[in-house]
C-alpha cells in the first residue's frame, strides 16, 4: 500500500498539468457531434412513441365502436 502512496506522491506534479488547447478543441468537437446524434435519436423516439399512442387510441376507439354496434 505504501508503494502506491509513494507513486502518487512522486507524480503529484503531473496531476496539475494542463492539456494543450488543441486537445480541448478536439474534445469539444467530439462532444458536439455526439449531442447532434442524440438529438436525432430523441426526435425519432418521440415520433415512434407518438405513433404507438395514436394506434392504441385508434384500436381502443374501434373496439368501443364495434362493441356498441354489436349491442344494438
Amino acid at each position: 500500500m505504501s508503494d502506491l502512496f509513494d507513486f502518487f506522491k512522486e507524480n503529484e506534479s503531473k496531476l496539475f498539468e494542463a492539456p494543450p488547447a488543441q486537445a480541448w478543441k478536439k474534445l469539444e468537437s467530439r462532444l458536439d457531434k455526439r449531442r447532434r446524434e442524440r438529438r436525432k435519436i430523441r426526435f425519432l423516439q418521440i415520433g415512434v412513441v407518438s405513433i404507438i399512442l395514436l394506434l392504441l387510441l385508434l384500436a381502443a376507439f374501434l373496439g368501443w365502436y364495434f362493441t356498441k354496434i354489436a349491442a344494438h
